[in-house]
């Protein structure tokens, strides 16, 4: 369990749902010591708790519900922010793979707040299962009136009970506006970089990442260190 549920995090997850015998169902219950969404700080350097539920069946079907505390300041009364995700994983030969899908993302505080609703696509090419090339378009993103896309390229490395992320994620909004934009009515696009490194001890997950983007700082998307700690219940 990381900062946000993406189609990297998913596949880690999807993998360690395989590994298990026979187990359909994981429960992760945790915190970060930051919330970074899409590489921009949600939490104002606050630690949050952070839940997943995820079913996946056999068939390569799956579906789950992520959520996480949120504190961006005043005057944004934002508390927190539950994804609701289905998706399919089908793998047609041994070296590639897909993941298709669809995230509902909400978020609860006042009225304003659960205008932010959004949905958002996502379809994503795995390599031997371990390289992601992924897509997702996200329709009114954030509740702006605009469409939002993500280009991503991620590498996972797994070393037994540790793993290792290295992505590069660009999000580009199809139409700017002079209120929906990245700093200024032509900038309609930001990169965001991790590296992050995750230990398993049981059921027990930690996890350090490193985020960064080249956004400027009204956009609070500057170097972050974050320390994630989750515990696992499979069924």
């Amino acid at each position: 369990m990381r900062f946000r549920v993406t189609s990297s995090t998913l596949l880690a997850v999807l993998l360690s749902v395989s590994s298990i015998s026979q187990a359909e169902v994981i429960l992760d219950a945790g915190f970060a010591s930051e919330f970074v969404r899409d590489g921009i700080k949600q939490s104002k350097a606050k630690p949050v708790i952070q839940l997943n539920a995820l079913y996946s069946s056999q068939t390569g079907f799956y579906g789950g519900a992520w959520l996480s505390g949120v504190e961006r300041g005043s005057p944004d009364s934002t508390r927190f922010e539950l994804d609701g995700y289905a998706g399919w994983y089908y793998p047609f030969t041994s070296f590639l793979a897909v993941d298709l899908g669809y995230t509902r993302a909400t978020f609860m505080g006042d009225a304003k707040a659960s205008k932010q609703a959004y949905g958002e696509g996502f379809l994503n090419l795995l390599l031997n299962d371990s390289t992601t090339l992924g897509y997702r378009l996200a329709d009114d993103y954030m509740g702006s009136g605009e469409s939002l896309q993500v280009l991503e390229l991620a590498q996972t490395i797994n070393a037994g009970q540790f793993g290792f992320e290295f992505s590069a994620r660009q999000y580009q909004y199809l139409d700017t506006t002079e209120t929906v934009n990245w700093g200024s009515e032509s900038r309609d696009d930001y990169f965001h970089f991790r590296l992050g490194v995750t230990r398993n001890y049981f059921d027990h997950n930690l996890g350090l990442s490193i985020e960064k983007t080249n956004l400027s700082r009204q956009f609070d998307g500057s170097t972050s260190i974050i320390f994630t700690y989750s515990r696992s219940f499979s069924f």
